[in-house]
């Protein structure tokens, strides 16, 4: 993808075209022989020591949203492949498909190196994570001023996206305090590597005639990257003059130097897990209710560079009708940086500068279950998982009921029902965990059809699996 300002909305088709790895599965949260269980709630211990075998202990391809290609992308009159914005596409096939708030999320990364063993009176956890997020919000509005212009004034409201970077060094340990009470702490180091934020408010459009509009709205963009410089140029305001007659101009940023990079440690910072697990054994026997926070802490980024502007308005002179053509010569990268520059070109942005250092919290999640094993069959266990993403903008949550069963020491697995902010879908693991070894694959969302060109249309999609050697 070029690197320019364009950065500012490829964030939606990165989201949207780009299979991706995250970190945790919550179809294993209630199961017990799982060795990655520990990443959901940190008091959760583990029947065996074990080591994760390097890049594939955790392994995982997600993605998630109530939106996705098949909102954005149709089959023409010709039968080729073409953005909501081609004539061919009629906004009525477009608007079925679209929320108030358009939004898609994802937690990326995956454990390089990881291991856990028992010692000093409970289990201990210790992991090398490579982690991302992506995140974006596209108003209706945006969709409906971009293709439909039935009306001459329109109020788009907020867009945003943020992509973040960074590694951490994982510390846990859990132990029971008492026969009922199990808690759980990690101590994470982070290192950050690079971050990129836009927020695109109150966008405010007045169309004059469908290739001249008057747009105002304000935007901030900023870039925490070694060497990240924007590009400016001089422009020409059309068929604006000065007082001597002579064209008028202003300065805009218009690109990136492509000097760039992602560097080791570009930040740095800390974050905790916290978890408990109380067995109600006494009271009610085969219950047990469990509360965790996750990634609780904060990055604190170097070389805050910034684009901005000040809400005045300008001419802007209308989109493309943008197509994919599957034929010789015609990159499919090129077309969609062709949409992507349409609408960043709605916003006039100032080179600020480098700002300094900027701290930014990681997004915390907080995980609460509810586990009964049956008293005339404790291998048959159900469960309930309620987890939310605290993250302003990029907050979410999912509700989880589950049916899990161990019908072999070795063997366990489940299936579960999930509905929240991005939909129902169906999840389900099988767990194999004989003494030596430790091998599970699931899914949270089963994914859907896939375009000719084997990309997902929807963005509810994932696949977990995971080695370990165990003893």
């Amino acid at each position: 993808m070029r690197t320019n300002i364009r950065l500012t909305l490829a964030a939606s088709a990165l989201a949207l075209t780009t299979a991706v790895f995250a970190q945790r599965s919550n179809s294993s949260y209630f199961i017990e022989g799982n060795t990655m269980r520990h990443t959901l709630n940190p008091a959760f211990g583990g029947e065996y020591n074990y080591v994760s075998i390097p890049a594939l202990g955790n392994f995982n391809l997600t993605s998630h949203g109530n939106f996705g290609l098949e909102n954005v992308f149709f089959t023409n009159s010709a039968g080729k492949l073409a953005t909501y914005l081609h004539p061919d596409v009629q906004w009525s096939d477009v608007e079925k498909g679209l929320k108030k708030n358009n939004k898609i999320r994802e937690d990326i990364g995956i454990q390089i190196l990881g291991g856990g063993f028992k010692a000093w009176g409970g289990y201990n956890t210790v992991a090398l994570n490579a982690r991302t997020f992506v995140g974006l919000n596209v108003p209706y509005e945006l969709f409906d001023m971009t293709k439909n212009l039935q009306n001459q004034n329109y109020s788009v409201g907020n867009v945003d996206a943020r992509a973040q970077a960074w590694a951490e060094l994982a510390f846990g340990h859990s132990r029971n305090i008492d026969d009922h009470w199990r808690v759980g702490a990690k101590l994470k180091i982070l290192f950050g590597s690079g971050q990129f934020d836009a927020a695109l408010k109150e966008l405010q459009l007045n169309i004059a005639d469908p290739g001249h509009w008057t747009a105002s709205g304000n935007a901030t963009v900023e870039a925490n990257l070694k060497n990240w410089a924007w590009k400016t140029e001089v422009k020409e305001y059309e068929g604006l003059k000065t007082a001597n007659n002579q064209p008028a101009t202003y300065e805009t940023v218009t690109g990136v130097d492509d000097n760039y990079s992602f560097s080791p440690i570009n930040g740095a910072g800390m974050a905790f897990d916290l978890g408990a697990e109380y067995d109600f054994k006494d009271i009610v026997p085969g219950l047990k209710l469990s509360l965790a926070f996750l990634d609780l802490g904060f990055i604190r980024w170097k070389n805050n560079v910034v684009a901005q502007n000040n809400g005045t308005p300008f001419d802007f002179y209308g989109f493309s009708n943008v197509q994919v053509n599957d034929g010789p010569g015609v990159a499919f990268e090129d077309q969609k940086n062709q949409m992507v520059d349409d609408l960043t070109d709605l916003y006039r942005l100032n080179d600020m500068g480098n700002l300094g250092g900027k701290t930014k919290g990681l997004g915390a999640t907080m995980n609460f279950g509810a586990e009964y094993a049956l008293p005339q069959y404790k291998p048959l266990r159900f469960g309930f998982l309620s987890s939310t993403r605290i993250q302003g903008a990029y907050s979410w949550n999912e509700e989880r009921f589950s049916a899990n069963v161990a019908p072999l020491k070795w063997l366990d697995g489940g299936i579960n029902f999930g509905i929240g902010s991005f939909g129902a879908d169906f999840g389900w693991i099988i767990n194999f965990h004989p003494k030596g070894f430790n091998f599970f694959i699931a899914m949270d969302h089963i994914m859907g059809k896939c375009s000719k060109q084997m990309i997902p249309l929807s963005s509810q999609a994932q696949l977990s699996l995971g080695m370990s050697v165990t003893w």
